[in-house]
């Protein structure tokens, strides 16, 4: 497992600290992430808390608004597309651990983050806007948030999501199926209780028309490893399917009651989803899935969006750099407060991107996302100056500890083994 960039440590509330193990938080996102025990030796467990970066008056930046999205299950940030939601300035993402299942999580750790991540009551829930569900079993979730969550899509219009895994539809091995649950109905395709198959295939578009099928190109999309075997419900839009002669329901989607449903009938994690996760548009995909699921408009511009997408993710990488360079300066005692300000103006450019993107200036986004960059660029180099500067203090003072240390040596050594030679011999002693 990954390890967190530096950048992301700080002190949360107390209650957090009676968990085992640190804590971590991206200042950009307030994401947090509480790492424990996992159950073959002392694996780091992530348990993430996610709320996306909102820019000031986000409430009132229309046309596209922000997405609640509830993401439960295997939300590791290194083997899912969480950063990539939680980057994404529309998204206002919770991260609920909840996939029981070998070196994931245990049922125990699961029920606690659900207690302490989940709504506290059913209003708050309703007031979100998708569910989604990656490789959770059935039998994680108790009644009371199989009711919550069937009815707020039912009766107040949020959109759920089912994302494959063995875990995930009909279940396999010991895992029970969801189609006897709350949730199966209002699921787009009908799972096949225990039925996963394994073997290589590609997507064969079903819809080419769709929205969210125009918006990426799918023939360039990678093979998968696997899926859930499922049929189609009556009513539901088939938007692709696997290769092959045993043709399978790869993604669809209905609308039912006020809400809707989407089923992905893979992984979007490895395993059935590794070579999916390499692909270049698998962060802009993970994303419009989930505008998809809400009911927002998918964009279109293929080069421009992917562009912004590429942008925001390589400022993340850059950024967390650049504050580990200005860490190891702090350390070595250089002065970084200039770097600390331009640090701040570079974040301030890139949340004034956030809000072009929530206003759909596209264009405008893109080029203050450059601006940040080139930012950033222009702090690397200063840092540079700096850490020269921190490490010639250093050396300078480690060249006087040696030279004072060979000089001390140097005279006791003169005195001790070469001036000796001087001292006039002495054949008798007062003892002889």
């Amino acid at each position: 497992m990954q390890h967190l960039p530096s950048s992301y440590l700080r002190t949360v509330s107390p209650h957090m600290e009676q968990v085992r193990g640190k804590v971590f938080i991206n200042p950009e996102w307030r994401t947090c992430v509480l790492g424990t025990r996992g159950r073959r030796g002392i694996w780091p467990l992530i348990l993430l808390s996610t709320l996306a970066l909102v820019p000031q008056g986000a409430a009132e930046l229309g046309p596209m608004g922000m997405v609640k999205l509830y993401y439960l299950g295997d939300c590791l940030p290194s083997t899912s597309p969480i950063l990539y939601m939680a980057d994404d300035p529309a998204i206002d993402i919770v991260a609920v651990p909840a996939t029981v299942y070998q070196s994931y999580f245990t049922k125990k750790e699961v029920q606690k983050a659900l207690r302490l991540y989940l709504p506290k009551t059913y209003q708050q829930l309703a007031e979100g806007s998708v569910i989604l569900l990656s490789d959770v079993r059935a039998d994680t979730l108790s009644p009371r948030w199989l009711e919550w969550f069937s009815r707020a899509v039912d009766e107040d219009g949020l959109g759920l999501m089912m994302i494959g895994g063995i875990l995930s539809f009909g279940g396999y091995a010991d895992s029970p199926t969801w189609r006897t649950t709350t949730i199966g109905p209002l699921l787009p395709v009908e799972p096949i209780d225990g039925e996963v198959k394994s073997y290589s295939w590609k997507p064969v578009v079903k819809a080419p028309d769709d929205q969210l099928m125009t918006a990426l190109p799918w023939k360039s999309c990678p093979h998968f490893s696997g899926y859930n075997k499922v049929t189609l419900k009556d009513g539901a839009l088939l938007l692709a399917e696997t290769s092959g002669s045993d043709a399978n329901p790869f993604m669809a989607f209905w609308k039912v009651g006020r809400g809707a449903g989407f089923a992905f009938c893979t992984d979007w994690t490895p395993a059935w989803g590794e070579a999916f996760m390499r692909w270049d548009y698998y962060p802009d995909f993970t994303v419009y899935s989930v505008y998809y699921a809400a009911g927002r408009k998918v964009p279109q511009d293929l080069g421009l969006m992917h562009l912004i997408s590429s942008a925001r993710i390589t400022y993340r990488t850059e950024r967390d750099i650049l504050v580990s360079l200005i860490n190891l300066i702090d350390r070595l005692g250089g002065n970084v407060r200039r770097l600390e300000e331009m640090i701040s103006d570079a974040d301030a450019i890139r949340k004034r991107a956030g809000r072009d993107y929530l206003l759909q200036d596209y264009a405008e986004c893109a080029k203050d996302l450059q601006m940040a960059r080139d930012k950033l660029k222009e702090i690397n180099q200063e840092a540079a100056k700096v850490r020269a500067r921190a490490f010639l203090w250093i050396w300078l003072i480690e060249w006087l500890a040696v030279s004072a240390t060979l000089m001390i040596t140097g005279l006791v050594v003169w005195n001790v083994m070469i001036k000796r030679r001087l001292y006039r011999e002495v054949t008798t002693t007062r003892m002889t």
